[in-house]
């Protein structure tokens, strides 16, 4: 299936009859909602350009952004509205084309989270079978089970926020002792944070990009820019993490297994003493759901180190996959904070999922 191929209007259709309004996202968007959501690693990957005014704009490389920028500007944002798409994404790749193919959907403001995450779930698998693939891998993970492993640690609030981050994004424990390759850059400015303390960390940061006269680089403000400069600060103190906390949280990143297996593996670690519990026991609820609703349990796999890289997700993490594509089918997740993120002035939650339509059979 090309990028510009047409979809089977069956797809469109059931998603329509879910309750899911279409939505045309503009291609030429905004860079900066991407680049503070998504990171300024995106940067590298995006097609920018520059309107008259000297405003970055890209082309969009991602329909969740737009959607829910949409979504805000549409009115009260904590209320229930759900959406699909379908069209291109532009993002460069070192190979395979920069224009990718993508359908999918978005749910905003609905309360019974465990029923809309089940739902989405199902709706994803219902459409990779409607684009040839009937029994495609499912990846689970959860990120609140993550942040709760890791907010047992004792250990500085940044060091805490990196480990959640980079685990997240696939590192180890071991890399995690290195020192970031930015550091050697930057040895006087780490120095003085290591001096100043972590109280007043984020206070010397900032005060160097005032006197500097920087307000923001690539959509982050001097807050946030501190933040990361202290979390890379923190980055060696993962070495001096207590020998029964690390012992504690190595065994919690080994769990990878069918999701049942892991639940277990996951409730004996909590008895063990490992602060997980009620993390553990919503991870049960959400499976009991979807075995009620009929999805394939005893085929999904459960890892605590997957995650999606992508910084918005908050909970719930799946990719649906294939032996020899190129890359995920479909993911999806949960992504509570990513409204008030892009600048709602309430929280909603909200979850969703895309399709990466050049990898399914016959594409």
């Amino acid at each position: 299936m090309s990028p510009l191929a047409p979809l089977p209007p069956t797809l469109l259709d059931r998603f329509e009859a879910a309750g899911f309004a279409r939505a045309e996202p503009r291609i030429l968007q905004p860079a900066e909602p991407f680049l503070h959501v998504m990171g300024e690693e995106l940067r590298t990957r995006m097609f920018l350009t520059a309107d008259a005014d000297g405003r970055d704009l890209c082309l969009r490389p991602d329909f969740t952004i737009p959607v829910a920028l949409q979504h805000i500007a549409g009115g009260d944002p904590g209320r229930a509205q759900s959406y699909f798409y379908a069209g291109p994404i532009f993002r460069q790749t070192r190979s395979g084309p920069s224009e990718i193919a993508q359908a999918g959907v978005e749910s905003f403001g609905r309360p019974d989270g465990l029923a809309a995450e089940t739902e989405i779930l199902a709706l994803a698998l219902e459409a990779a079978a409607a684009l040839g693939a009937p029994e495609p891998s499912i990846q689970l993970g959860d990120l609140a089970l993550l942040d709760a492993a890791v907010e047992a640690l004792e250990a500085p609030s940044a060091l805490r926020r990196r480990l959640k981050r980079e685990i997240a994004y696939g590192e180890t424990l071991d890399a995690l002792n290195a020192p970031p390759p930015a550091r050697a850059a930057h040895a006087g400015l780490f120095g003085a944070l290591d001096a100043a303390g972590p109280d007043a960390a984020r206070a010397v940061v900032e005060d160097l990009l005032s006197l500097a006269g920087i307000a923001t680089v690539g959509g982050r403000t001097p807050g946030e820019i501190a933040e990361r400069f202290i979390e890379q600060n923190a980055a060696r103190s993962a070495a001096r993490l207590p020998a029964v906390q690390r012992k504690a949280l190595q065994d919690f990143l080994a769990v990878d297994d069918l999701a049942r297996a892991a639940e277990a593996r996951l409730g004996a670690l909590a008895r063990e003493g490992l602060a997980i519990g009620p993390a553990v026991e919503a991870l049960g609820r959400r499976l009991d759901a979807f075995a009620d609703a009929g999805l394939p349990v005893d085929r999904m796999r459960f890892s605590t180190r997957f995650g999606r890289r992508l910084d918005y997700y908050t909970g719930l993490v799946f990719e649906l996959g294939r032996p020899g594509a190129p890359g995920p089918l479909a993911g999806g997740g949960r992504y509570d904070g990513l409204l008030t993120a892009l600048g709602a002035t309430r929280p909603a939650p909200g979850v969703g999922f895309a399709l990466w339509l050049d990898r399914f059979p016959g594409a």
